[in-house]
């Protein structure tokens, strides 16, 4: 007979947890450490992390596949996992915009919204390179999967606030920012969110 370790009426809630985000390097090199600064090549990192209130965990899909045998059949597992999908985060918008504008540089760095480049103010290290007739140019490494990706983390609380578990987002980026809509009638706080989409998803217990 197993013995309970804890009351049965301990459930878990959903407002406990919590979502860590790191900027892929290239932009931590112009995240700042106080929010006054309004330049506009500046993030805020810590100005989103404050302000998440909603995402999901996706579920995990191992495929099977049915094969004939005699007079029936049988279901067995592929060894093949399901692609996931692309998480949503929701966060309130601060009265600075400084979480906002944390997840439209992110995108921007990845597609500018004016030249449509990746990497438009060059915050990737620059590589020289010299032709066979002697010229040099120089390029930055576009192509790098590191330079724009990110591990995301999210932490399921109890109901002491401690860390009971961690799900690992790897090689995540940010794929989509929810728009913003004004109204003279609608006096409640702005609400807004932003997709990001990953390679792997892994679950520890603390």
């Amino acid at each position: 007979m197993s013995t309970i370790q804890q009351s049965i009426l301990n459930k878990n809630r959903k407002d406990k947890f919590l979502l860590v985000l790191n900027l892929p390097d290239p932009l931590k090199k112009i995240n700042i450490v106080s929010p006054s600064s309004r330049e506009s090549d500046k993030v805020y990192l810590d100005s989103l992390q404050y302000s998440v209130y909603g995402t999901i965990v996706p579920a995990a899909t191992i495929l099977a596949a049915n094969l004939p045998y005699s007079g029936q059949s049988l279901n067995v597992a592929t060894g093949k996992r399901q692609n996931y999908q692309e998480v949503t985060v929701n966060f309130t918008v601060d009265n600075r915009f400084n979480n906002w504008w944390v997840l439209w540089k992110w995108l921007d760095f990845i597609n500018n919204a004016k030249t449509s480049t990746f990497d438009n103010n060059d915050l990737v290290a620059q590589t020289k390179y010299q032709t066979s007739n002697g010229e040099t140019f120089i390029a930055n490494s576009a192509g790098s999967l590191q330079s724009y990706q990110t591990n995301i983390t999210v932490y399921g609380l109890d109901e002491y606030n401690e860390k009971k578990i961690q799900w690992n987002f790897y090689k995540s980026f940010i794929t989509s920012l929810n728009g913003i809509t004004y109204n003279y009638r609608d006096p409640e706080l702005i609400e807004s969110s932003f997709t990001f989409s990953f390679s792997q998803l892994t679950a520890e217990l603390l």
